[in-house]
């Protein structure tokens, strides 16, 4: 309904790319049960948008939480009440987390990963009270220090600083 939405021009996405003939517009995101819409902060495409939402609780039998709803501003946008009131939810503000990712960070920047140095450190101080072998520390480093960083390198450059944190941390528990 939204790909409709969008083709009629009820609803403008997200350009990503402006190369002529070939640009790409993202109206929407799913994973699992959550969707993220992007649309432009005017009324009509709002109540489009809630139309489709409305039309889509009926046909699935599935039930939007309008309470756990957000609506995330880019820029500055001066009837945010309105909208709000047109499609309900409450209003977000970026940078925020969605699916363990910082949205709208500077993606360059050193604070968004002190989440992975703080998971790191939580789980080898819990590790440290517990006798285990060289072998089993090795194993733990590979299997989960290791894995922790790589969900955000897939769309983060990781810093240096943050690397050389992350392999002192490694080194000391082994």
């Amino acid at each position: 309904m939204i790909k409709t939405a969008k083709v009629s021009g009820w609803v403008k996405g997200f350009e990503v790319n402006r190369s002529g003939a070939n640009n790409l517009e993202i109206t929407h995101l799913q994973y699992a049960d959550d969707t993220l819409v992007f649309c432009d902060a005017v009324k009509d495409q709002l109540r489009f948008l809630r139309i489709i939402l409305v039309l889509f609780e009926g046909v699935s039998g599935l039930h939007i939480n309008w309470r756990k709803s957000n609506i995330f501003p880019i820029n500055e946008v001066n009837n945010m009440g309105q909208l709000t009131q047109i499609l309900g939810g409450e209003v977000g503000s970026l940078p925020t987390v969605y699916l363990g990712m910082p949205l709208g960070a500077r993606s360059k920047s050193k604070e968004i990963w002190n989440s992975v140095i703080e998971k790191c450190e939580k789980k080898l101080s819990r590790w440290k009270s517990q006798y285990l072998s060289l072998g089993g520390r090795l194993v733990l480093i590979n299997s989960v220090l290791d894995s922790l960083p790589t969900y955000m390198m897939s769309l983060f450059p990781i810093p240096a600083g943050v690397l050389q944190r992350l392999d002192k941390l490694r080194r000391t528990f082994l």
